[in-house]
């Protein structure tokens, strides 16, 4: 009977060392899978933000590609219009060139004009 009670004494300590070691490995996957689930969470959300992220890049691709055609378009005016100004100028130049001619020839006019109403007045 002591043999047993020894026995039954032995199982009962058995057993309460494989539920305490059942119950570590359940602690243990109920925190491996609180891990797993936080861990699922944060690749969720750097998902996301890889997804936001691509979006901003693709719009600000695309503002960069239409900044850099108004930038061609502005520079293809400005040529044109130092391509005018310089034509203005040239044109002002020879305009100021022909004043400076005409007035050259009326102020030979001018002085003839003078002389001969100065000796029409001599007369």
């Amino acid at each position: 009977m002591d043999k047993i009670k020894e026995k039954l004494e032995k199982l009962r300590i058995e057993s309460d060392s494989n539920n305490a070691r059942a119950q570590r490995a359940e602690d243990e996957v109920k925190a491996l899978k609180a891990e797993l689930a936080r861990m699922e969470t944060e690749a969720q959300n750097m998902n996301n933000k890889i997804t936001l992220l691509s979006m901003d890049l693709e719009r600000n691709t695309k503002r960069a590609d239409e900044s850099t055609a108004q930038v061609r378009v502005l520079e293809v005016a400005k040529e044109h219009a130092e391509k005018r100004a310089q034509k203005l100028e040239a044109e002002n130049l020879e305009l100021e060139k022909k004043l400076e001619s005409v007035n050259a020839q009326y102020l030979a006019i001018k002085n003839e004009l003078d002389t001969t109403l100065k000796s029409l007045e001599d007369m």
